[in-house]
């Protein structure tokens, strides 16, 4: 992506109560790591408001605003991997739509059975 206006490098860990979230960048790409997906649920549940909605309609807000970013992030030239256990979960930025990937349907799944 050659007409990037400016490149980024960064290591940075970040901590949300008692997560940590590692954020490495280059370039115009961007990886940001969570511990497991309770720690990415946890990190999301105190960072991001709570939805409006209930039921199906916040299903679709969700990706509605997923939608939005991707489509930011991509004019904006980044891309964005959000992963768990070094394992990407969803990507931002690379095409019309986040690419969600298996790991992130099965972490979810398994997030289901265990309680912390």
């Amino acid at each position: 992506m050659g007409t990037f206006p400016f490149d980024l490098s960064a290591q940075l860990v970040l901590t949300v109560l008692e997560d940590h979230v590692v954020v490495v960048a280059e370039n115009n790409f961007v990886i940001v790591n969570f511990k497991d997906h309770a720690a990415l649920e946890r990190v999301l549940y105190n960072v991001l408001p709570p939805s409006s909605g209930k039921g199906g309609g916040s299903l679709g807000e969700s990706l509605g605003k997923a939608r939005e970013l991707n489509q930011a992030l991509g004019k904006a030239g980044l891309v964005v991997d959000v992963r768990v256990n070094n394992k990407t979960y969803v990507e931002f930025g690379t095409g019309n739509m986040p690419k969600i990937t298996a790991n992130a349907v099965f972490g979810k799944v398994g997030s289901w059975f265990k309680r912390s």
